[in-house]
């Protein structure tokens, strides 16, 4: 008995199969731009190009402290911590490891809102030195 024409016709019966199942996916409903998030850009506006160079100094001077997080790292968190110790060392699961694990979500989304504040106030440092440069201060 001759194999060959079996597994030919099984060949493209595979190969039909595939492609009809290709066509057959719909897209799925999900955007597919980015997820993550975007700061917005920081623009600058007609009553800023009126400052002095001095006045746009001083605000970015002002700035400066909130450039940084005062809020501890992940590691260095006592709090952190002990909401790991909790969900590790769980001698009642559902209570302990259920708040440690709300915890460190928490703390996650802390840590997002704190980075992303940052972050504008970054953009807001970088658009006032972009003025600054636009006209000429301090040559």
């Amino acid at each position: 008995m001759n194999t060959m024409p079996l597994f030919k016709l099984s060949v493209a019966f595979s190969f039909i199969f595939a492609i009809a199942a290709v066509q057959a996916v719909p897209m799925p409903p999900v955007p597919l731009e980015p997820i993550y998030f975007e700061p917005p850009v920081e623009l600058a506006t007609d009553e800023i190009y009126q400052q002095s160079c001095v006045q746009l100094d001083n605000a970015i001077r002002y700035l400066q402290p909130y450039r940084y997080t005062y809020k501890p790292e992940f590691h260095e968190d006592g709090a952190n911590q002990v909401a790991t110790a909790l969900i590790v060392f769980d001698s009642v699961p559902i209570v302990h490891g259920l708040l440690g694990l709300a915890y460190l979500g928490y703390s996650g989304l802390v840590e997002e809102k704190e980075q992303r504040r940052m972050l504008e106030v970054e953009q807001k440092i970088a658009m006032y030195q972009q003025v600054k440069s636009e006209k000429h201060c301090f040559e």
